[in-house]
C-alpha cells in the first residue's frame, strides 16, 4: 500500500495535499523504533495512549472531533506514512482523519501517522504526536503522560 494506490490517487486529486520524501518519513519510523514493540505493533501496555474505536460507519466527520483534545489536535496537518522507505502523504488533519480508512485501504497490520505543520513551506513533523491505525480504530500516543510516568 502506498500513495500510488488507485484509491489514494483519487483522494489526492480531490484534496489539497503534498508528497513527503522517504528521508523525512524516516523521522517517524526512527522515533517509533525507540518505543516498546509487540510482535507487529507498538506495545500500548508500555506506551501511554488513548484508543478511539471505530463505530459503525466510521470514520466520519463527527468521529474526527474525538481528536481535538489529543496531541494530533495541535497540528494543522497529518503525515500518512506507509513504510520507512516509501513516500508519505501530507494532508489537512480533519480531511485525513475523516478518510483514514480509505488512505490505508488494503494495508496489512498497524499503520502509523503523525502530526505536522508547515512553516513557510518547510515541513515540521511532530513524530511524538503519532497514532496507530488498525481495523479496531486509532490509538493516539500521549507523550505528555509518558513524561509524567518517567518522573
Amino acid at each position: 500500500m502506498e500513495i500510488e494506490n488507485q484509491y489514494v490517487k483519487a483522494w489526492r486529486k480531490s484534496h489539497e495535499c503534498k508528497i513527503v520524501s522517504p528521508r523525512e518519513v524516516m523521522q517517524l519510523f526512527d522515533y517509533l523504533n525507540t518505543l516498546s514493540w509487540g510482535t507487529s505493533q507498538i506495545d500500548w501496555a508500555d506506551t501511554p495512549g488513548l484508543h478511539i474505536p471505530f463505530e459503525e460507519g466510521d470514520p466520519q466527520p463527527e468521529w474526527v472531533d474525538n481528536f481535538s483534545s489529543t496531541p494530533l489536535g495541535r497540528h494543522k496537518f497529518i503525515m500518512v506514512a506507509y513504510a520507512p522507505d516509501k513516500e508519505a502523504l501530507l494532508g489537512d488533519r480533519d480531511e485525513v482523519l475523516a478518510d483514514l480508512d480509505l488512505l490505508y485501504v488494503g494495508a496489512p497490520g498497524a499503520r502509523y501517522f503523525c502530526g505536522a505543520d508547515l512553516d513557510q513551506d518547510r515541513l515540521i513533523l511532530s513524530v511524538e504526536d503519532f497514532a496507530e491505525f488498525s481495523d479496531r480504530g486509532v490509538t493516539v500516543h500521549l507523550p505528555d503522560q509518558s513524561t509524567l510516568q518517567q518522573q
